[in-house]
């Protein structure tokens, strides 16, 4: 599956669970290009 989609596209093959319609996308511009390893750049939420 993960080499189908890496070679026609992110998408072309997928579970039927996920469903046909995606009712939301992750916006690519308000993440950080260190997500995961620096932790000054995690959002705060104040309480």
């Amino acid at each position: 599956m993960d080499q189908i989609n890496q070679k026609f596209g992110r998408g072309t093959l997928f579970l039927g669970a996920e469903g046909i319609k995606k009712k939301w996308k992750m916006r690519q511009q308000y993440k950080s290009p260190a997500y995961t390893t620096r932790w000054d750049e995690l959002p705060e939420v104040a309480a």
